[in-house]
């Protein structure tokens, strides 16, 4: 395919490949000025970084520099170091003075070299690599000191073969200078420091000797050649012990107006400074990478723009046409998708429609057959507890036969018709409740139901197996409603409460009935588990169960709702404070009719 569309003519295209060439000029003067800002930027902060690593060594020196001053006053050591110098309890106590001094100082070695430069007292005294005994008068520092100049001087311990910086003053009486006492600055923790810092800085000496650095293999290697008399003063003053000082793989450069050092192949722009000492001069260095990699990404940058700049202008005539014709039939795809989904949404609302009708005809189909199962199962919930109290009651009886108590079994038997009519009863109420009957309401006493509903549940559950407390109020209290009824709702109640306890070693079941500004209160209440919360808003509709599948079928909460509600009182439930549940019922009271006639 060619590169030039159809129709292009040739001047036209040497414009393009003129621009291209003026663009790309343009890419690579950018990339350009990208480097030489990213080197303003990398100086500046070199600076920076420089200004604070003079510092770190600015404060490691200084802070001791008061210390050879100081101890050059000291009594002790003028007794030492005058004509009874040998003294040795004197050498001891100047001794043990240093090294009380140089502990509390966090300074390196403090030692007091007599006139001749031999080492009379030091603060490593017991140690192995004692300075006591030697001679230092090769040292700069103890000629300087001597001739009453106070000095510096970096070196690498002839004792020790630990680096540090030496600073001295003499110590003088009235006869002149009777010796010198040194302090010793352990420099490696300092560079130590700089190697964790991760960056590249040294210090070199005028002999360009780097002695401070934060890399290991540069120390004590020279960026420029030493001469033969400079090398013969350091080996005489034995500076740097046995290092050979061999020159760095170093090569100068000049980039962006900068120096640049290159060194073992790699490139660092070079930042130099004085740092206060003769001939000292801190060198801070940025890998060069850090500006070629922004400079080849403005490059990169730069092309990838360009080249579509280019396809894109090369080839906007074509593509205008493409464009033109992909709008056109875009339209009419359009105009085909509105009419598409039109038809799906009619559809979709007579697929609506059709389940709509088929929806509610099922409706109709599961009410009638929920209000029919609703009927058979409450039949057959409501009256469990007359048939267990039955099935009491006739065990009872063949005992008292066999024990030949007519009198009881007769009780027995009153009993057992008695609870026979009340499920005939129970059955006749629950048919009028499916059907919706007339409410009779009746004078009730409510503790009369009460007291039934507990005397019927006591005959059901075991001996001792629950612990009943009724607190009565030994009064009667009358309400409008139906006996019967509001006793299947107590049992309920009972029953539901009892089951809350199967768990339970102890098993609390505790009923209330309270009569406060003509309002009749009953409270049954268990020390059960009590009623997850997510469940009490649905406790009371109808086949809501909280047993297992065959324990219960949710309906005796749903009919005593129904029962209070058409009694026009009110049920609610709760959980306690502390475990289990409470469920509160509240009626009307009302005076009896005999009471109104007396």
């Amino acid at each position: 395919m060619s590169l030039i569309p159809r129709k292009i003519s040739w001047k036209v295209f040497s414009l393009w490949l003129g621009g291209l060439g003026f663009g790309i000029a343009v890419v690579y003067g950018a990339g350009y000025w990208v480097g030489v800002i990213a080197a303003r930027d990398l100086s500046t902060i070199g600076q920076e970084r420089l200004s604070l690593y003079e510092g770190t060594l600015r404060s490691a020196l200084e802070k001791h520099r008061y210390l050879p001053f100081v101890l050059s006053r000291d009594e002790g050591i003028k007794n030492l170091l005058s004509e009874n110098e040998g003294r040795e309890g004197v050498a001891i106590a100047v001794n043990r003075s240093l090294s009380a001094t140089n502990q509390k100082a966090e300074s390196d070695v403090l030692y007091v070299l007599n006139s001749k430069g031999t080492t009379l007292a030091a603060s490593n005294w017991l140690e192995d690599r004692s300075f006591v005994g030697h001679n230092y008068a090769f040292r700069p520092y103890y000629k300087d000191a001597i001739a009453g100049r106070e000095s510096g001087f970096f070196a690498v311990g002839a004792t020790t073969g630990v680096p540090g910086y030496f600073m001295s003053h003499a110590v003088q009486d009235n006869t002149g200078v009777r010796g010198v006492i040194v302090a010793k600055v352990d420099m490696r923790p300092l560079q130590k420091q700089w190697h964790d810092g991760g960056e590249h800085v040294f210090v070199a000496d005028e002999n360009g000797v780097i002695f401070l650095s934060s890399r290991d293999d540069w120390r004590y290697r020279t960026i420029s050649s030493v001469d033969d008399v400079a090398l013969a003063l350091i080996r005489s003053n034995r500076q740097f012990g046995g290092a050979e000082l061999l020159p760095l793989n170093l090569r100068f450069h000049q980039t962006f107006k900068r120096k640049i050092f290159e060194i073992d192949g790699q490139k660092y722009l070079v930042l130099t400074r004085k740092t206060g000492k003769p001939g000292w001069v801190m060198h801070f260095l940025t890998p060069l990478a850090l500006i070629e990699e922004k400079q080849r990404t403005a490059w990169i940058s730069g092309a990838v723009l360009l080249m579509l700049i280019f396809m894109g202008s090369l080839f906007l005539r074509e593509r205008r046409q493409k464009l033109r014709s992909a709008q056109r039939a875009r339209q009419a795809d359009r105009f085909q998708v509105i009419n598409k989904k039109l038809q799906l949404e009619i559809d979709e609302r007579k697929r609506t429609e059709t389940q709509l009708l088929k929806t509610q005809e099922d409706l109709v189909q599961t009410g009638k057959l929920a209000a029919l199962g609703q009927m058979s199962t409450a039949i057959a919930h409501e009256i469990n507890q007359p048939m267990a109290a039955i099935r009491t009651f006739a065990a009872s009886a063949r005992l008292l036969l066999a024990k030949g108590k007519k009198d009881s079994v007769k009780e027995s038997l009153v009993e057992i018709s008695s609870l026979t009519e009340r499920m005939s009863n129970i059955t006749g109420e629950l048919k009028s409740f499916a059907q919706k009957a007339p409410v009779e309401y009746h004078e009730v006493d409510l503790r009369e139901a009460l007291t039934n509903a507990i005397n019927l549940m006591e005959t059901v559950w075991e001996p001792g197996e629950i612990n009943l407390h009724f607190q009565d109020l030994e009064t009667s209290v009358f309400v409008k409603g139906d006996l019967i009824r509001l006793e299947q709702v107590f049992v309920n109640l009972l029953r539901n409460a009892a089951d809350a306890l199967v768990e339970q070693k102890e098993k609390k079941i505790s009923v209330y009935l309270r009569h406060i500004n003509q309002v009749a209160i009953v409270i049954v209440e268990d020390n059960g588990t009590g009623i997850d919360p997510k469940n009490l808003d649905q406790i009371f509709d109808p086949f809501f169960t909280t047993k297992e599948v065959g324990e219960g079928v949710g309906l005796g909460l749903s009919i005593s709702y129904g029962i209070v509600k058409d009694f026009g009182g009110s049920i609610r439930v709760e959980n306690t404070e502390k475990s289990g549940a409470r469920f509160i019922v509240e009626f009307a009271s009302v005076v009896p009719l005999s009471a109104l006639a007396l």
